[in-house]
């Protein structure tokens, strides 16, 4: 219900202001070569939110993809958020729980046409299938099809800034299947990348990370041991699931280099961190243990060997992971051949089939032991041929160290190659640039200029409406609560009460304080809960006098030191009973009864107040010709004005209460009112 009407001047003005602005969107939109399927700033600001909660791994991450895809604008968006969940999925293990969704998701990108925002999702998509097949150690040449699939819709997308982070998955699935070269490729290239898009330094920290394990696998553990440090001075900065990755690696390094007490420590260091996380029984949880329970056993500590060994090599039977399971057999190789049970020992060998996929550093430590168990059981020729091919492995380690050092002079030169083109095409774009600058720097401040104006014009119209809101709905509400001389009421009042009976005298005294505390209030705009109540209870006493049968009033309010804080405009409440009694109590035969009830929501930070009877409800049909209706009308011009002014709400609802057979029993109106900074009274 609207309390002024736009007059015809300020809408000709809107009118204009909305064509100018609408012209000007135009004028700019002609300069912007942005596709048409380019994502808003709200949509990537949300994309980016959903992307570092998973780095994190946010515990509300579930709830924070849910209520994205609610409020998705397009199809286009949805489908990038389902990409989140897929990866979320891949992270905490779930992946057959999203098989349909990954199927849909799927089909969907590969009918896009082809554009820098479908080519960036592809990448993500392509991505996290090779992910999943890292993370389980399934098929490591499709792994690395797949990685470089999304490296190509990556360099030709609008998420160039992940190109890093690629060229690291890159280098660690080449550095699965032992090609170090390619790995410290690709490695130097994601450094390269990063210092070129100016990424932050975070993301050189992480990549220090994968050469360092590069060096690891080659034997060079003094670069190792520098690439280490230089990580983790800046640990803070990684995301949860790389910390988790470093402290591994790290282990790992002093495991290769024989430290086996450090390596001990840093495997204590990544429990305790899965352990903070509660990452207590996920697939990191058992890397850990499986690698501890290795270092236990070349630190001759054969219980804790075993009591980690059983629960990791459980859960990954469990998986079925392959090269877990292979790892975990090897340490039992080692410990029955600490106990002298070569039985156990070809047992176990028997037990295996054979697999070509398992990494090269953990067949080394395989053969360490099988070396063992030959000299044990006096099969000398099998030892000296498994002698054999680890020196051939380790003489292939050599081969890759110095093609790994060519592989760096030509990606240095390719570098250099890269920067000098880049720079030449900048100038190129700076020459372009600068003949159309001058001209766009005018156009932009005569823009400005007219669209402050236009903001002061339109501030100024909005602050005379508001005052003039303002006036009117003080004379209302002045001129619905003035309309009997309070002086006049009063020496009446006095001089009845002196000349009557003492209950009649009870009744004029309860009706003097009636509109005395009516009159005290109708000079606030909000009043206090208890001071609302405290008149509705006065109204009460006073009208329960002129009633032929008994009301049964009965009040539900919180406690004193909310009833202080809560605000309400000044006789609402009184209004609602007064309404209440008058149009459906007084036209009941029988027992009347009539509730007040106060309720707060903290969680949407709100309280309602509902009026509840038991008389005939509220039916517009039936509303008596006379009525005026002023209580309610009262009721919602206040409200509607109030909301003007509000970013929360108040809101008003009327309903008729129904018995089970279909007839009415009841009505109630409640009035929802948000608790915030209060108005001035």
């Amino acid at each position: 219900m609207k309390i002024l009407n736009v007059n015809k001047k300020t809408t000709n003005i809107r009118s204009w202001l909305t064509a100018l602005i609408c012209c000007l969107g135009l004028c700019l939109s002609c300069q912007d070569n942005k596709e048409s399927d380019a994502a808003d700033e709200a949509t990537i600001q949300m994309l980016h939110t959903l992307d570092d909660s998973l780095a994190h791994n946010s515990p509300f991450m579930e709830k924070l993809i849910e209520k994205a895809l609610h409020s998705a604008k397009d199809s286009i968006t949805w489908y990038a958020i389902q990409l989140r969940w897929m990866r979320h999925c891949v992270d905490h293990e779930h992946v057959d729980t999203c098989q349909p969704r990954w199927k849909n998701t799927v089909k969907f990108i590969s009918r896009q046409k082809p554009s820098p925002r479908i080519n960036g999702m592809l990448a993500y998509m392509k991505n996290t299938q090779a992910a999943y097949l890292h993370k389980f150690h399934v098929n490591p040449q499709q792994e690395l099809r797949l990685y470089s699939e999304a490296y190509v819709h990556l360099s030709h997308s609008d998420r160039q800034q992940a190109l890093p982070d690629l060229c690291a998955n890159m280098g660690d699935a080449y550095i699965s299947v032992n090609d170090m070269p390619h790995a410290a490729w690709w490695y130097r290239r994601a450094l390269f990348l990063a210092d070129s898009l100016k990424l932050p330094r975070k993301v050189n920290v992480s990549l220090y990370m994968g050469l360092g394990r590069i060096y690891v696998n080659l034997g060079d553990f003094e670069s190792a041991q520098k690439c280490y440090e230089t990580a983790d001075k800046s640990i803070r900065l990684m995301s949860t699931d790389m910390q988790y990755y470093f402290l591994n690696n790290y282990g790992n390094y002093y495991y290769y280099k024989g430290d086996y007490k450090q390596a001990l420590q840093m495997f204590k260091r990544l429990e305790q961190q899965l352990m903070r996380n509660a990452h207590g029984n996920s697939y990191a949880m058992h890397a850990c243990h499986l690698n501890m329970a290795d270092v236990y056993l070349n630190l001759d500590q054969t219980e804790e060997a075993y009591r980690y060994l059983a629960d990791a090599e459980k859960y990954f039977k469990r998986i079925k992971d392959n090269t877990a399971v292979f790892y975990a057999n090897t340490i039992l190789i080692g410990l029955k051949l600490k106990e002298n049970n070569v039985k156990e020992v070809r047992r176990i060998l028997q037990s295996e089939t054979e697999n070509h996929d398992i990494d090269f550093t953990l067949q080394n430590i395989r053969s360490t032991y099988l070396r063992r168990y030959y000299v044990k059981t006096g099969n000398y020729l099998k030892a000296y041929e498994n002698l054999c091919r680890s020196n051939a492995y380790n003489d292939s380690l050599k081969h890759n160290a110095e093609r790994m050092r060519t592989a760096d002079i030509i990606m240095r030169h390719t570098q250099d190659t890269l920067i000098l083109h880049h720079q030449i095409a900048m100038q190129e774009k700076d020459a372009h640039l600068r003949k159309a600058q001058l001209g766009q720097f005018i156009a932009v401040l005569v823009v400005v200029i007219l669209i402050l104006l236009c903001l002061f014009a339109v501030t100024l119209m909005h602050k005379r409406r508001l005052q003039t809101d303002m006036q009117l709905m003080e004379i209302r509400l002045r001129n619905i609560r003035n309309r009997i001389s309070p002086h006049f009421i009063f020496n009446m009042l006095n001089n009845s009460i002196v000349q009557t009976d003492e209950k009649s005298a009870k009744t004029l005294v309860n009706m003097a304080n009636l509109i005395r505390t009516n009159l005290k209030m109708s000079g606030k705009y909000w009043v206090t809960l208890k001071e609302e109540l405290d008149f509705v209870n006065c109204y009460i006493s006073v009208i329960t006098q002129q009633m032929d049968e008994p009301l049964d009033y009965q009040v539900d309010t919180p406690d004193d030191q909310w009833m202080e804080q809560l605000m309400i405009p000044s006789m609402f409440i009184q209004i609602l009973v007064e309404n209440a009694i008058k149009h459906g109590l007084k036209s009941r035969q029988g027992a009347k009864s009539l509730h007040v009830g106060v309720s707060i929501d903290h969680d949407s930070r709100t309280y309602c107040v509902a009026v509840t009877d038991n008389g005939i409800g509220f039916d517009i049909r039936k509303t008596s010709p006379h009525s005026t209706q002023t209580g309610m009308k009262v009721i919602q011009s206040t409200i509607h004005f109030l909301n003007r002014s509000r970013k929360r709400k108040i809101s008003m609802n009327v309903r008729n209460i129904t018995a089970t057979d279909g007839n009415i029993t009841g009505c109630q109106v409640s009035i929802t009112i948000p608790i915030e900074q209060q108005p001035d009274h």
